[in-house]
């Protein structure tokens, strides 16, 4: 079996559960309109989107390390557009990456590429049914 991952999901009340996996770090997880009060936990799409921000930025903060280049804050913001039916996927993201600092360009976009093209899993999945933008902006103190 090539690279297997193993992960729970728990009930805990209403629509409301838990979820774990190797890291065996419990993450809540809920529905977007709770039965009652405000929201406690990120609903499953939410989760994916997050992931896919979290996991093309590891990429570029690793990339940008190896290349010894130092930057004060970095930040991917995530707009997305779903379609109207069952199931209702992603279609549309666009992800900007933000980053502050003396950070060159041409080795800013070439780490977001890379990820973009190589290293993402995340990315490489949602691809497959959205069509993903990527920009980047660099800030400079």
């Amino acid at each position: 079996m090539l690279n297997a991952m193993k992960a729970i999901v728990k009930w805990e009340q209403g629509m409301n559960f838990k979820g774990k996996a190797a890291t065996d770090v419990w993450v809540p997880i809920g529905p977007s309109k709770p039965e009652s009060g405000p929201p406690q936990a990120a609903t499953p799409m939410e989760l994916l989107l997050m992931a896919l921000g979290a996991c093309t930025a590891m990429d570029v903060v690793h990339i940008l390390g190896k290349k010894r280049i130092a930057f004060e804050d970095f930040w991917v913001e995530l707009d997305a557009d779903k379609t109207d039916t069952y199931p209702i996927v992603y279609s549309h993201i666009k992800m900007k990456f933000i980053i502050v600092g003396k950070v060159p360009k041409d080795a800013f976009e070439q780490a977001v590429t890379l990820s973009a093209e190589k290293y993402c899993s995340v990315g490489a999945m949602v691809g497959k049914t959205a069509e993903i933008i990527r920009e980047i902006e660099i800030r400079e103190k």
